[in-house]
């Protein structure tokens, strides 16, 4: 009987590169095709991949039988459907197809990128696995970035969004906002600069009837403009906002004066802003539920600035 020696740190390497590569091509494809999935499902197919990889490993190595059946085109294609079944489900055939073709069309690149880069760093007889699992998990990450630009994307989501504060009277509410670079729109009254919000995220500022005219005005009511002035005691906070967007010009949203915005734990105080509540959602996501212009974002940072300049003064005063 052959003998072996086994090195359990590099099939923990082995395996964790293995992981890696699984869960990185499961997420590359629900993010391109837009399929809606959950980490722990995620990780729940990377699992089932990497558990077929330390079968078919033990096996190479006679250590369990059937090598020759988990290497089989049909097997493997198998596993690959379960993991997209655990990641994925439910599906259409339809969905199905276009999510298969995505991972097969991925995995094919970064395998054959791994391949040749494990031969290239190693020999025919003993080629540098390690090494090339590592180039096909840099490989889906630039499949994802050239091609649809997801970890561009990704990135870019971190930083524009921000948290922000709303405060009226002694009710504040706490979103996330989108850092808007087309975010222009100007309160007509006194110029300064609008921060859009969801109405969803101010249920608990607005009152119960301006919500409703909110509603019937988005909903194409025109003549519920009309009953803003029964709000007596927000007449002088109401605003109506002018805008124009992507199909529709010479719009109107309903806007309101706060008493204090604060972004990223930083309250505004000479750029006071005003709101205009949107009577949809912004995001279908619901990732954000606010669209802030970058100057309030640069006020804060600046506001962010003098505080930590005026702590380390008083500071050195001691």
């Amino acid at each position: 009987m052959p003998q072996y020696t086994l090195y359990v740190d590099v099939w923990m390497l082995r395996l964790g590169c293995n992981f890696i590569f699984e869960y990185l091509l499961l997420w590359a494809t629900a993010t391109i095709t837009h399929t809606r999935t959950k980490p722990r499902r995620l990780l729940a197919g990377s699992l089932l991949g990497t558990a077929h990889y330390l079968l078919y490993l033990m096996a190479s190595l006679t250590l369990i039988p059937f090598y020759g059946l988990l290497r089989l085109l049909p097997i493997v294609v198998a596993v690959s459907l379960a993991m997209l079944f655990v990641t994925f489900y439910p599906l259409s055939w339809k969905r199905l197809f276009t999510v298969a073709g995505h991972f097969y069309g991925i995995g094919f690149v970064a395998a054959g990128v791994g391949m040749g880069t494990a031969y290239l760093f190693g020999d025919v007889n003993a080629p540098h696995f390690t090494v090339g699992t590592f180039a096909s998990i840099l490989a889906i990450l630039l499949v994802a970035e050239f091609g649809w630009g997801i970890v561009h994307e990704k990135l870019v989501n971190r930083v524009y969004r921000i948290p922000i504060e709303i405060r009226c009277g002694q009710v504040q509410v706490r979103t996330t906002a989108l850092v808007d670079t087309g975010n222009h729109l100007k309160d007509p009254l006194n110029r300064q600069v609008v921060i859009v919000v969801d109405q969803n995220a101010l249920q608990e500022i607005l009152p119960p009837e301006l919500t409703q005219i909110i509603v019937d005005f988005g909903g194409g009511e025109l003549a519920a403009i009309d009953r803003l002035a029964e709000i007596t005691q927000w007449q002088t906070r109401l605003r109506l906002i002018p805008f124009s967007s992507v199909g529709k010009n010479n719009g109107l949203l309903i806007g309101f004066r706060p008493d204090e915005v604060t972004i990223k734990g930083h309250p505004l105080s000479n750029h006071q802003p005003t709101i205009a509540v949107h009577p949809y959602p912004l995001d279908p996501e619901g990732e954000y539920m606010a669209l802030v212009p970058p100057v309030l974002v640069e006020h804060s940072l600046r506001l962010a600035e003098g505080g930590e300049k005026h702590a380390k003064a008083a500071s050195s005063d001691y």
